[in-house]
């Protein structure tokens, strides 16, 4: 990777946290700035929202752990960290033609930290941190949340469901709902073998 490549990442993240915040960033931001307390002050919930930009952005996977980490974590770590990924998927290569792509059965459902990560991020369960949510949660949902999560649902995981009125009286808690999202999502899968949950989610 080049110096290019850093500073075009660099570029890239302060865009999605500058777009997060709804504000300027100050003049003072270096590589030491820190990304949670005494820098940019982000939060957990802000933590997953920047993950899923730079996934999306650069093809790679940034694990849980490392998304807990970054409340410690500087500017340039960050940045070292997503280069180091591309680095390390570039290495890897992609499928040759020798090694077909594997067959795809659609859509991989959320998991129950996933399901708990749209929750806040919907504002259905306000909190800055999806962890505290209880699996057993109470949720309500009525016509302007379901709007609202399926947005983020599909906006995060790519997934395009609907849900009637009936169906929504019927999911009262956070597991209510990862299993109704399990269920429509093997059913989205078509012929193919239902996917499990993201392992790790």
């Amino acid at each position: 990777m080049t110096t290019v490549d850093t500073h075009r990442i660099t570029d890239f993240v302060l865009g999605v946290i500058r777009d997060m915040l709804n504000m300027p960033l100050p003049p003072t931001i270096s590589p030491a700035t820190p990304l949670g307390a005494d820098g940019l002050e982000l939060e957990s919930l802000s933590f997953v929202e920047l993950t899923v930009h730079v996934e999306r952005e650069y093809g790679i996977q940034v694990d849980d752990e490392t998304v807990d980490g970054f409340a410690h974590t500087t500017l340039g770590e960050l940045v070292a960290g997503i280069r180091a990924r591309i680095a390390d998927k570039a290495l890897v290569g992609g499928p040759s033609a020798a090694s077909p792509e594997p067959e795809s059965f659609g859509p991989q459902s959320p998991g129950l930290r996933d399901v708990k990560r749209l929750l806040a991020l919907s504002q259905i369960i306000p909190t800055a941190d999806p962890d505290d949510i209880a699996d057993d949660a109470d949720v309500v949902l009525d016509s302007l949340t379901v709007v609202w999560f399926l947005y983020q649902l599909k906006e995060q995981h790519g997934i395009e469901l609907e849900i009637d009125h009936a169906q929504a009286a019927d999911i009262t808690s956070v597991g209510a709902l990862h299993d109704f999202l399990r269920a429509q999502v093997g059913l989205l899968a078509g012929a193919g073998e239902p996917r499990g949950e993201v392992v790790g989610s």
